[in-house]
């Protein structure tokens, strides 16, 4: 095994590249969308303005990035077995970091997280991240290999984001917990949920190989392919109407059409492409793309949407 546990050096290139900082710094894009839609909610267009509350945008971002990045570490510390078939030139393996120190940067990590949650005084929100992380660190040990399950784990970590922006809104404002997420605010989630879900299960075709050696149940390896391509195409198509209804239901101008088209029609494409060819490698890669696009403009549109209600 390429990993040495007695390898004392430290390759920072390692511990940037293990945490994945692309993806935690995209991600965290959902909570300021969260903060933001909850914030359009309640004023509108008047209200105290943004600047009464861009600590929260801070903290809450950072708090995202470093729960996001210690769980990407857990989750290569338990892929191990799997990643020597499927991403054999990842951190662990190449030996560029223990797993010792692994578990240390998951540590750091994660405290970090929880202070950034709680400053200034939010409690709630601290409590939320921790049982956060304890979730993100059982499933990367165990419920990851059911599956569908698992699946179900990644996407809703990410969509999860916008729910919490709105949660540590409310808190601040004093709110109760049952009346702090809005109604754009459940859209968002569930159209970022079902797009990433769907990505989720071309990615369980696309890693047939590697992941026998855990057993993971995922929805290619138990129904086929032919099943998942459908399942995926379903989701993407959900995903589609959940974003439609966004504008459907006015919480985003009609002005801001070229994010509702463009969006709609990638995320469409995603769900399309599979059908074609079910066992198709180079299809299923660009399936997989597409839903990333897809959901990288959708989260762009979570940005923009309440933002531009509240500079219009």
């Amino acid at each position: 095994m390429a990993n040495n546990e007695n390898n004392s050096g430290i390759d920072i290139g390692a511990f940037l590249s293990i945490i994945r900082p692309q993806n935690c710094i995209i991600g965290g894009l959902t909570v300021i969308a969260g903060i933001a839609i909850a914030y359009t909610t309640q004023w509108g267009s008047g209200g105290p303005g943004l600047s009464s509350i861009y600590y929260l945008f801070v903290y809450s971002y950072i708090t995202y990035f470093f729960v996001a990045a210690g769980g990407n570490v857990v989750n290569d510390i338990f892929d191990i077995e799997v990643d020597k078939i499927n991403r054999p030139h990842r951190a662990l393996l190449s030996g560029r970091m223990t797993v010792r120190q692994a578990w240390s940067y998951v540590a750091l990590l994660s405290i970090l997280g929880v202070i950034f949650a709680w400053l200034p005084g939010r409690p709630i929100s601290a409590l939320i991240v921790i049982a956060f992380e304890i979730i993100g660190y059982v499933y990367a040990a165990k419920v990851k290999t059911l599956g569908i399950a698992g699946n179900f784990m990644v996407a809703f970590s990410f969509a999860f984001g916008v729910l919490y922006g709105s949660v540590v809104y409310a808190e601040v404002l004093g709110i109760p917990l049952i009346q702090s997420i809005p109604i754009p605010s459940w859209l968002f989630f569930f159209t970022a949920f079902l797009i990433l879900q769907a990505r989720e299960t071309i990615k369980g075709a696309e890693d047939v190989e590697g992941d026998k050696l855990r057993n993971v149940q995922t929805i290619a390896r138990v129904y086929g392919y032919r099943i998942a391509a459908g399942v995926a195409a379903g989701l993407n198509f959900l995903g589609v109407f959940c974003y439609v209804l966004i504008w459907v239901w006015g919480f985003a101008d009609i002005a801001l059409w070229p994010l509702l088209i463009l969006g709609a029609s990638v995320v469409s494409g995603a769900g399309i492409v599979p059908l074609t060819g079910p066992e198709n490698k180079k299809r299923l890669l660009i399936a997989s793309t597409l839903d990333k696009i897809g959901a990288l403009v959708g989260l762009i549109a979570f940005v923009i949407i309440p933002l531009y209600t509240i500079f219009l």
